[in-house]
């Protein structure tokens, strides 16, 4: 990935006893994840106070220093830099796929602890491990999980509405392949769009005018409600849904459950919450803290267990140097050693000399020499009584297997506007920008998208 900013390694020396540790906390608290920032930012809160409640970290006190990177790569580059030159964090947690991938090689650079827990890009698939490591599935894992759970529905023929972002992208092409290559099955129709659009009308029309036995939707929440609304709006509920995680709403569920006849599924990551002591303890504070019960869709827990995970990390090393503690993060989440649920009695297992094998809120937290997780929980989710519930935890099917290559689908496939002109669409593809600026780099994509040709009669 490419380098946001050049700077010195990121290493605490002998600081005084009364100096906090800082964890950086860089998060869409506005823009696009919005929606989730209250959520994610409120389970940061929990981890923290459950650390300084345990004594703090190596006897001092750890601060969150909240920083709203806006949901864009550009609000990640600034918001680290000033967590990382101004602030001077010791680890960094929060970030989301797009911002993890702009300040990767930066993270790398300054030798920063960093742990990614909503970052699904299959990008960090082979390129973790060091000082970036990743508590949730990856888009790899979505994408084949997705077309399993088609393949089991019996779902021949799927459409697909993906929006052009990261991660949407990301586990969108790893279903296609998968659904088509590995199981068998027909993609009828690839629509591609930008979110922002003012209607999805000739999208929605597209996708579900091609005959398909259900449609897969990966979008974000914002782009999902009018998506959805157009779906209801042209009576297409008799055709079942897959949808992505970023669609796992009390909003998205209140659509569906208000619509006759509609079925909808996910098949996502889900929360080890049976006989899982860690999962018992964090549920009533959190739901102390906002007011509700830990949600999917919200990314929450991972947002917890990060912090539990880095306290204990220092705990291990004994120090905040970004090189001991990255080194240490493998040691406290794969064992061997005691299994233990809390930060108190992993940190009361370390001072009595015993190495410690933590068990998340979600899952065990078992990592990969690429800094990812072994065997991520996953789940088959559905509406039932206007919310997400989980219908069944699942195991992904191991003859199905990572795409190799390049994947299969185009990165879009952009449909024109309905219009009232009578013209031909044709197709055309070309290298676009992708859609955001760094100031550090550019990334282009292939695109191909479909474009009117108008008649010159109707050119006024």
């Amino acid at each position: 990935a490419p380098a946001a900013t050049t700077a010195a390694p990121a290493t605490t020396a002998a600081p005084a006893s009364d100096e906090p540790i800082k964890f950086g906390f860089l998060n869409g608290q506005s823009g696009d994840y919005g929606p989730w920032g209250g959520w994610a930012l409120a389970a940061a809160e929990v981890a923290v106070e459950e650390l300084n409640a345990a004594g703090g970290v190596l006897g001092r006190a750890v601060e969150l220093i909240v920083e709203d990177n806006g949901s864009t790569p550009e609000g990640a580059v600034s918001g680290y830099a000033k967590l990382t030159e101004v602030d001077k964090i010791d680890a960094l947690g929060g970030i989301e796929s797009d911002g993890m991938l702009a300040v990767f090689d930066t993270v790398h650079e300054q030798q920063l602890p960093t742990i990614c827990s909503t970052c699904g890009t299959s990008e960090l698939d082979m390129t973790g491990g060091d000082f970036v490591f990743r508590i949730i599935s990856s888009d790899t894992d979505n994408g084949i999980v997705g077309a399993q759970v088609a393949r089991d529905e019996g779902y021949k023929n799927v459409a697909m509405l993906v929006e052009l972002s990261e991660g949407t992208i990301s586990p969108a092409d790893v279903f296609k392949s998968v659904f088509t290559e590995q199981i068998g099955g027909t993609i009828t129709e690839d629509v591609r769009f930008d979110a922002g659009r003012a209607s999805y009308s000739a999208e929605v029309a597209r996708a579900f005018g091609s005959e398909p036995d259900a449609v897969y939707i990966a979008a974000g929440f914002e782009t999902g409600i009018p998506l959805l609304n157009e779906w209801k709006r042209r009576g297409h509920q008799d055709i079942p849904l897959i949808l992505t995680t970023d669609l796992l709403s009390p909003d998205i569920a209140e659509i569906i459950s208000g619509t006759e006849g509609a079925s909808a599924i996910a098949a996502t990551s889900a929360y080890d919450t049976v006989n899982n002591p860690a999962w018992d303890a964090y549920v009533p504070r959190f739901e102390a803290k906002i007011g509700d019960p830990p949600e999917i869709g919200f990314y929450d827990a991972w947002q917890y267990d990060q912090y539990i995970i880095l306290g204990l990390a220092m705990e291990a090393a004994g120090t905040t140097d970004g090189a001991a503690v990255a080194a240490a993060i493998p040691r406290i989440t794969n064992g061997p050693g005691v299994e233990v649920f809390t930060f108190a009695e992993g940190k009361a297992q370390l001072a009595a000399g015993n190495e410690i094998n933590y068990h998340g809120t979600t899952s065990n937290m078992d990592l990969n020499d690429h800094g990812n997780l072994e065997s991520p929980v996953m789940s088959v989710m559905e509406v039932a009584g206007g919310s997400w519930i989980v219908r069944e935890n699942i195991e992904l099917d191991p003859t199905l297997t990572k795409p190799s290559g390049e994947p299969a689908a185009p990165v879009a496939a952009m449909v024109a506007p309905e219009c009232g002109v009578g013209g031909d669409l044709q197709e055309t593809s070309l290298l676009l920008p992708f859609p955001f600026a760094v100031p550090f780099f550019s990334v282009f994509v292939a695109v191909s998208y479909t474009h009117l040709t108008l008649p010159t009669s109707d050119l006024v």
